[in-house]
């Protein structure tokens, strides 16, 4: 199977919705994409929404299934061995399914709930960050690659 553009993955789905939830940690330099991407894309396509899940992504289980998203996509702030900034489609098997992240609840346990419940197809996207330090602010690098995915999600 061909794996999708990442582009491609925020385009409507017919007849469904594309939920796009963000997670990370703004206090955490670069882990930190994934809500400034939530407060930039204010305004997303018709037929995509988005949720912010912070650090806590269980938190937003019951919305995001209330949502009967068809196609899910997560995006979070992720050590693949990029260059920072690079963004990559990622196999759920890539994400840690443990709690040693910085997020309370693993993603893939998250994603697999949502899965359950909806049937939505999931996707993970994740962010080469710069930094995951204490501090406030995105590199350079990872807030132009945010910037790249608010043009993806916005109308």
């Amino acid at each position: 199977m061909m794996r999708p553009l990442i582009k491609d993955l925020f385009e409507p789905v017919p007849g469904g919705v594309t939920l796009v939830i963000t997670v990370g940690n703004g206090l955490r330099s670069d882990d930190g994409a994934g809500p400034y991407i939530a407060a930039k894309a204010a305004e997303p396509h018709p037929g995509v929404a988005l949720l912010d899940a912070g650090d806590k992504p269980e938190n937003v289980l019951d919305k995001a299934v209330s949502f009967k998203p068809a196609r899910t996509i997560i995006i979070d702030a992720a050590d693949f061995g990029g260059q920072p900034g690079d963004i990559r489609l990622l196999p759920e098997d890539a994400i840690p399914s443990n709690t040693l992240t910085t997020h309370t609840f693993p993603l893939p346990v998250v994603a697999k709930m949502i899965a359950e419940d909806t049937g939505s197809e999931i996707f993970f996207i994740g962010i080469q960050p710069k930094s995951m330090a204490f501090g406030e602010g995105l590199s350079d690098e990872v807030r132009a690659a945010a910037d790249l995915i608010v043009q993806y999600i916005s109308a």
